[in-house]
């Protein structure tokens, strides 16, 4: 351990459970893989996803998958993110090809798709009750993407459902068979809850 790098112990608190580990490791590794992922995108796929759309099924599977991780030497964990992130666009590009199949024609190439996830980080800080902007989009969207993990299962449910989906309170709540009230609450408690996971890797607002 005394003789191992940040990353290093990252990765072993990572394997033993540390989240905030976890969390480190993917925002040093975010640019990379946006850049990766961007990329590596087809000009359909583009039209249908943003980079981060892949990443966020990236990060959710490194989350799962972490404590089963062997690192074999240095650079080890960042090889294996860039496998599955390379497997997700394979899988994305072939659901992709099914779907203008299925449908009998080419989706179009030209749509401006938008980031939900851009969307999700102003709720996350207009939530807070003190008027702020984002003003480093970049890194506040890779914090963003490695701490939704972080959320319980219920709140991620919760939370893609109404913000990365657009979806009702209503429609939310009988997805995930719950009140109305109760999906409320999961999105007021997970929004605060990645606030506060986002504030412990760095200030990415101004008051305004």
């Amino acid at each position: 351990m005394s003789d191992a790098g940040p990353a290093e112990q990252w990765v072993e608190g990572a394997r033993a459970g540390d989240r905030v580990a976890l969390a480190k490791l993917l925002t040093t590794l975010h640019p990379q893989l946006r850049a990766r992922a961007a990329a590596r995108m087809s000009a359909a796929l583009r039209a249908r996803s943003s980079p981060e759309d892949i990443l966020q099924e990236v990060y959710l599977e490194v989350a799962h998958g972490v404590r089963g991780f062997e690192p074999r030497g240095r650079g080890a964990f960042a090889a294996w993110v860039q496998t599955i992130l390379d497997h997700k666009l394979i899988d994305a590009h072939r659901a992709l090809f099914r779907q203008a199949r299925d449908v009998g024609r080419e989706l179009p190439l030209d749509a401006a798709p938008g980031s939900s996830f851009e969307l999700l980080l102003d709720v996350v800080y207009s939530e807070s009750g003190t008027p702020s902007r984002v003003v480093r989009r970049q890194e506040a969207l890779a914090a963003l993407l490695a701490c939704l993990p972080e959320l319980s299962e219920d709140q991620q449910q919760a939370i893609r459902g109404r913000f990365l989906e657009g979806r009702s309170v209503r429609e939310v709540a009988a997805r995930l068979n719950k009140t109305e009230d109760a999906v409320v609450a999961l999105c007021q408690r997970g929004l605060a809850s990645l606030r506060v996971a986002m504030d412990r890797r760095g200030e990415f607002t101004h008051g305004g």
